[in-house]
């Protein structure tokens, strides 16, 4: 296995790889309810966003036999977002959703805003990996490099997460819970890193 930069051509795998690792995800599971559609409207709604982090984020891979099996994807304090890129994550969410619902999912996201560190630091946005590999510390090797890069950045390092599984994986990689919020439904733990 090897942790690489992402490419333009591994845009397709990382949705794929993103869709299926949190088609269960508690936020996932309450933003897009209906089952039968999930996995497409993940990859539909977290595409755009892979995206954008192509182009100016950070966007680390891990491959397995030449094949994307996991990709950690971070917002960088010291890049603005890509402006006037199309299709933009909200609008793809507000078309899967409808306005009204999508204005909600977004405002409850957004109060997340309020745990973030005073100093710069590097939101971990997207942490996955393909199920079929999952448990085997691939994970934690993609998150290993991202906050390497950070400190060698001289920035910090925070993540949220809906899932209270993921909470001792972070804790045991040096996160600690600064707080969280009940987006009305799941709840969503803001943490900084070491």
């Amino acid at each position: 296995m090897s942790i690489e930069p992402a490419t333009w051509a591994d845009s397709p795998a990382l949705r794929t790889v993103l869709a299926r690792a949190y088609r269960d995800n508690p936020l996932m599971v309450w933003a897009l309810p209906d089952a039968a559609t999930r996995e497409g409207a993940c990859a539909a709604w977290l595409g755009p966003s892979v995206d954008r982090y192509l182009a100016g984020g950070r966007a680390d891979v891990a491959r397995l036999d030449g094949c994307v099996v996991g990709v950690a994807a971070w917002r960088l304090p010291d890049r603005p977002a890509v402006p006037g890129s199309l299709p933009a994550p909200d609008r793809v969410l507000a078309l899967l959703v409808g306005p009204a619902r999508a204005g909600e999912i977004l405002a409850a996201l957004g109060r997340a805003a309020a745990f973030a560190p005073k100093e710069p630091a590097a939101y971990l946005n997207y942490l996955a990996v393909a199920p079929e590999h999952q448990g085997r510390g691939i994970g934690r090797e993609l998150l290993d490099v991202g906050v390497g890069q950070a400190r060698r950045d001289g920035v910090g390092t925070y993540l949220a997460t809906s899932d209270p599984r993921n909470l001792p994986f972070y804790e045991r990689a040096g996160f600690s819970a600064v707080g969280g919020l009940d987006l009305g439904g799941p709840r969503l733990t803001v943490l900084h890193g070491p």
